[in-house]
């Protein structure tokens, strides 16, 4: 069964090609911890890429708690992943993951953050 989330807010970047990705990403958090709850799991979610992880991208902040009335909903959907603990920092981790040779879906990949702290991002495959 696929997880429903729940939407917080999105946009659209490039890691390359847009300088004020960090202020984007960033601010949509933000945004997010207004709706925070005890033992509540976030999730950053990378979609609609236009060609690999130098295009362009849309990412959403979701929740797994139903934040707020009428919020739009997504699932994360049935595929392999492979699944990366975050040490320390979660862009380091990323720009550790774009030099892997990796068959990636460039479909739906997620970072999960949970209440204990730790943080996972999952790397959709191709089948």
């Amino acid at each position: 069964m696929e997880k429903q989330l729940f939407i917080v807010n999105e946009v659209r970047t490039n890691n390359f090609n847009d300088s004020q990705v960090a202020d984007k990403i960033g601010a949509l958090w933000e945004e997010a911890k207004q709706y925070q709850q005890e033992n509540q799991a976030f999730y950053g979610i990378y979609m609609d890429y236009e060609s690999d992880f130098s295009g362009d991208y849309t990412v959403r902040v979701a929740t797994d708690y139903q934040a707020f009335l009428g919020a739009d909903t997504i699932a994360i959907p049935q595929q392999q992943y492979h699944v990366f603990p975050v040490e320390n920092d979660v862009f380091a981790t990323w720009q550790e993951i774009w030099k892997l040779p990796f068959d990636r879906s460039y479909v739906f990949d997620y970072e999960e953050y949970l209440p204990d702290g730790s943080i996972f991002i999952h790397i959709g495959l191709k089948a």
